[in-house]
């Protein structure tokens, strides 16, 4: 799902970096030969991929791929970092044959109007895109990348915890403190959180408020305009106290534990509940094969929760790629979104598709599904460029000082000085 770390300052100084003369890009925009292919006719194209958690799902299809297509062959490349490692490469003008992003994300969007991207408006991987989604992508009436799954996120629980002390699933607020303080009574765990990894707390804040929210459009639009602050909103405020007070029945130092760890701490039996998107599902199986597991809404105060839904995977392709390696990336494109390919995808990752004639099967998150057919809300929404690693380089100490007003406050100041830069780089 969308999980890169960058200080404010390192993000801010890539983005003026690649975007520098942006226009005036030539040459290879990857580190092969972008005219011809290897000996033997195999045209090799690479193909950056973000999402850690997809890696064994995106070597399944690749291998489909090329067992249909010999004469090509995708390399997969997954790195630490890939959101520093893909702006230093804009910079230099050799940006993947093919890559991963999210359509909500602001340094998407940036290489997208610098003309980093290939403009895909055209091109018939798009036919199989669902009607709705290509129009919450489109940036000018073009397209420059394809939606290929939707996540959304929730509470996992251990059902065989639940069953075996009594519980039933939570629906609202006031019933999961309830259930958390029982547990805690007894000496358990109720809540694993991994905040050591600032980007899971992000989350989490957006998955408590977006029950109340929905998408975060309006809100991003009264922040530029003046018209309300972090620390004046109502749901700003209500999501935050609502985090620190999970924090309380937690495994305890939450800060001292990472994500992975988290994933198997839970998966193995640790706690009641992990509070997670569903992309995280084929972790805890991978963690635990024998996990049963499943996913609730995470409930608000009346129990009437909007279920924000975001577009997770997504594929563009570097704008430059010529000759027999372009050929080669417009099928890898029009596979990975054909419908076999979505839904073979779809099942290895338990997501809902983007994808015409995909059936989504998630049998662990029927009740999330369920939320989703009647209040969901596609939300791709994207901050100021920068503004999302400068939240996270500072949503850890509001666990240590508790002080929100402080916090919100710095939000806000934060949000306008990443939306004056990112108005004077436009300009």
């Amino acid at each position: 799902m969308k999980k890169r770390i960058l200080s404010a300052l390192l993000a801010a100084a890539m983005i003026a970096t690649a975007f520098a003369g942006c226009n005036n890009s030539q040459g290879s925009t990857s580190g092969n030969d972008n005219s011809g292919g290897e000996a033997g006719g195999t045209v090799e194209i690479e193909f950056l991929q973000q999402k850690r958690e997809a890696t064994d799902t995106f070597d399944a299809l690749i291998k489909d791929f090329q067992d249909a297509n010999p004469n090509i062959k995708v390399t997969q490349n997954t790195v630490p970092d890939a959101g520093t490692v893909l702006m230093t490469r804009a910079s230099s003008g050799k940006m993947p044959d093919v890559l991963t992003h999210w359509p909500s994300d602001s340094a998407y969007i940036q290489f997208a109007k610098a003309g980093k991207l290939k403009d895909l408006t055209d091109n018939a991987c798009m036919d199989n895109v669902i009607e709705r989604y290509k129009e919450e992508i489109a940036i000018d009436g073009k397209y420059y990348i394809i939606p290929i799954s939707l996540n959304f996120m929730g509470v996992f629980y251990d059902v065989d915890k639940f069953e075996e002390a009594g519980y039933k699933v939570p629906t609202t607020w006031d019933e999961m403190i309830k259930l958390a303080e029982d547990i805690k009574s007894k000496g358990e765990v109720p809540f694993v959180f991994p905040d050591k990894d600032s980007w899971t707390i992000s989350q989490c804040w957006d998955n408590i408020g977006g029950k109340d929210r929905g998408g975060m459009g309006d809100f991003y639009a009264g922040l530029k305009d003046g018209s309300t602050t972090y620390q004046d909103d109502a749901i700003a405020v209500d999501s935050m106290e609502k985090m620190l007070q999970l924090r309380d029945y937690s495994q305890g130092d939450t800060l001292s534990l990472g994500y992975d760890q988290a994933i198997n701490d839970f998966a193995t039996g640790t706690g009641y509940m992990f509070v997670q998107g569903i992309w995280a599902l084929p972790s805890i199986e991978s963690a635990n094969p024998d996990k049963n597991v499943a996913m609730f809404p995470m409930p608000n105060e009346k129990g009437d929760m909007k279920q924000p839904v975001g577009v997770d995977m997504a594929i563009c392709a570097g704008a430059n790629t010529t000759g027999e390696k372009a050929e080669a990336v417009d099928k890898f494109l029009q596979y990975l979104a054909s419908p076999e390919a979505a839904q073979k995808y779809s099942d290895l990752d338990h997501s809902p598709s983007c994808i015409d004639g995909v059936e989504a099967k998630i049998p662990q998150a029927q009740a999330v599904l369920d939320l989703i057919e009647t209040s969901s809300v596609l939300d791709v929404s994207a901050p100021p460029a920068g503004f999302e690693e400068t939240k996270r380089s500072k949503l850890q100490q509001v666990f240590i000082d508790k002080d929100v007003n402080a916090f919100l406050t710095t939000m806000t100041e934060d949000f306008l000085a990443a939306y004056e830069a990112e108005k004077s780089n436009e300009g």
